[in-house]
């Protein structure tokens, strides 16, 4: 009975550790903050993990852009927003 317990319950949520390298910082936020959650939420999770995030970006079109810097690094990580909704993650040096 205690095997099928552990085996239906959902896995603990791993920790969110910053990459040695840059190559991977997008795949590890992509897993955090998935595409498709509302920027929101997206925004609200860099700055619980002390990213620094500025306002988002003027747009003439739909799509907006959020700026945000990795704490104790020079990389910079932009938040591509759609309708309300984290699009896509870049990650920059």
């Amino acid at each position: 009975m205690l095997i099928a317990l552990f085996a239906c319950s959902d896995p603990p949520a791993r920790p969110f550790v910053l990459p040695g390298n840059i190559e991977d910082l997008r795949a590890r936020l992509l897993v955090a903050i998935p595409e498709g959650r509302d920027i929101a939420g997206a925004r609200s999770w860099m700055r619980a993990h002390d990213f620094t995030c500025e306002a988002p970006l003027p747009s003439a079109t739909d799509a907006h852009a959020t700026v945000c810097r990795v704490p104790g690094r020079s990389w910079t990580v932009v938040l591509i927003e759609r309708n309300g909704r984290l699009q896509d993650v870049q990650a920059r040096p």
